[in-house]
């Protein structure tokens, strides 16, 4: 994929520009996009103070850890049931993927425990 193709392939949110010079601008791919508008608004706002949290410090030691042995390609749990992944550069941090699950739906419920 070229960087034309790449950058294009990005949505940025605009209130989570930088208003700072220390703090990343949050992009986020299309399907990370896509599930996020696919969202209640309540979960959208914890996904809102969320990223304005990543965008002050993307390497937070406390809730965030790498996804492997690159520092830059990181996961953090952002809520019960929600889950983002996420590539840090210099400036920028890009959300891959917005994972949100059901934690009320299990392959073994109180049934199956007979």
């Amino acid at each position: 994929m070229s960087s034309t193709s790449h950058t294009t392939a990005l949505i940025t949110l605009t209130d989570w520009h930088t208003r700072a010079m220390s703090e990343h601008r949050v992009q986020f791919t299309v399907e990370a996009r896509a599930a996020y508008d696919g969202m209640p608004g309540e979960r959208r706002a914890q996904l809102d103070k969320a990223v304005r949290i990543l965008a002050r410090d993307p390497f937070r030691r406390t809730a965030t850890a790498p996804l492997g042995p690159a520092e830059h390609l990181r996961r953090t749990y952002v809520a019960p049931g929600m889950k983002l992944e996420y590539v840090v550069t210099d400036a920028i941090v890009v959300v891959v993927v917005l994972e949100i699950f059901d934690e009320f739906t299990y392959l073994v419920d109180e049934a199956d425990a007979v």
